[in-house]
């Protein structure tokens, strides 16, 4: 298969995966954020502390984050499927779906077992930029550890490499967990709603890195079986 054509469809598949998740932002976790919104306006005016320019200007955005920010990652995600097929060249959809889960579980699921989604982060900069440092830096040390483990154990040519890989990532990540500096869990938010609003940001991102697996496996085993037709 030709390298472009693998990542254009790689690529388009990441986009119909963030348009998934910009549906979800919206659909499923924003009711939950409005009543967050109304709740923290509330514990800023009870406190003598609110201040309507921040407020707007955090209102706003959260619309980079819910709309577009899924749009940089669906391409980017896309490309590194498609990077991954080109380098493997071999069962496409197995392959796929592998490297969308490990992306899900490392980029995602551990750096949000560390630090779980707070309200203060959608209204106050100054959370925000904390949150997103930790979160983001968290994140990028994980997913170097993934793919360090997989690179790595790939070449000592075992056939169970994997679990090999999956163990040594598992030992970082412990370690990252402990190396990493905590953040506190929010005192002022009922505790089943925010357990609500979090399980639906996270159904949007499970939704978003399964998509992109599927969808792009499925286009590019489609694309394997016409070469074997050709003969290509």
């Amino acid at each position: 298969m030709q390298t472009g054509r693998a990542f254009a469809l790689s690529i388009a598949s990441g986009v119909v995966a963030a348009a998934v998740l910009v549906a979800i932002n919206y659909l499923v976790a924003g009711p939950y954020v409005n009543e967050l919104e109304y709740e923290y306006v509330n514990l800023k005016l009870a406190e003598g502390l609110y201040v309507e320019e921040e407020i707007d200007s955090a209102l706003q955005a959260q619309h980079f984050w819910r709309a577009g920010f899924p749009i940089v990652v669906g391409v980017g995600g896309g490309a590194l499927v498609a990077a991954v097929y080109m380098k493997r060249g071999q069962s496409a959809f197995l392959l796929a779906l592998a490297v969308a889960g490990a992306a899900w579980f490392s980029l995602y699921v551990m750096p949000t077992l560390k630090y779980p989604l707070v309200p203060d982060v959608l209204f106050d900069p100054a959370a925000a930029g904390q949150y997103t440092t930790l979160f983001a830096g968290y994140s990028a040390s994980s997913g170097l550890a993934a793919l360090g483990a997989a690179v790595g154990f790939v070449k000592t040519g075992r056939k169970n490499w994997y679990s090999g890989a999956a163990g040594a990532y598992l030992a970082i990540a412990a370690g990252l967990f402990v190396v990493f500096p905590g953040l506190p869990e929010p005192e002022f938010y009922d505790k089943v709603f925010l357990g609500a609003w979090r399980s639906a940001t996270a159904a949007g991102m499970t939704a978003f890195w399964f998509t992109l697996g599927i969808l792009t496996g499925a286009l590019l085993e489609r694309e394997e079986k016409k070469g074997a037709g050709r003969g290509i």
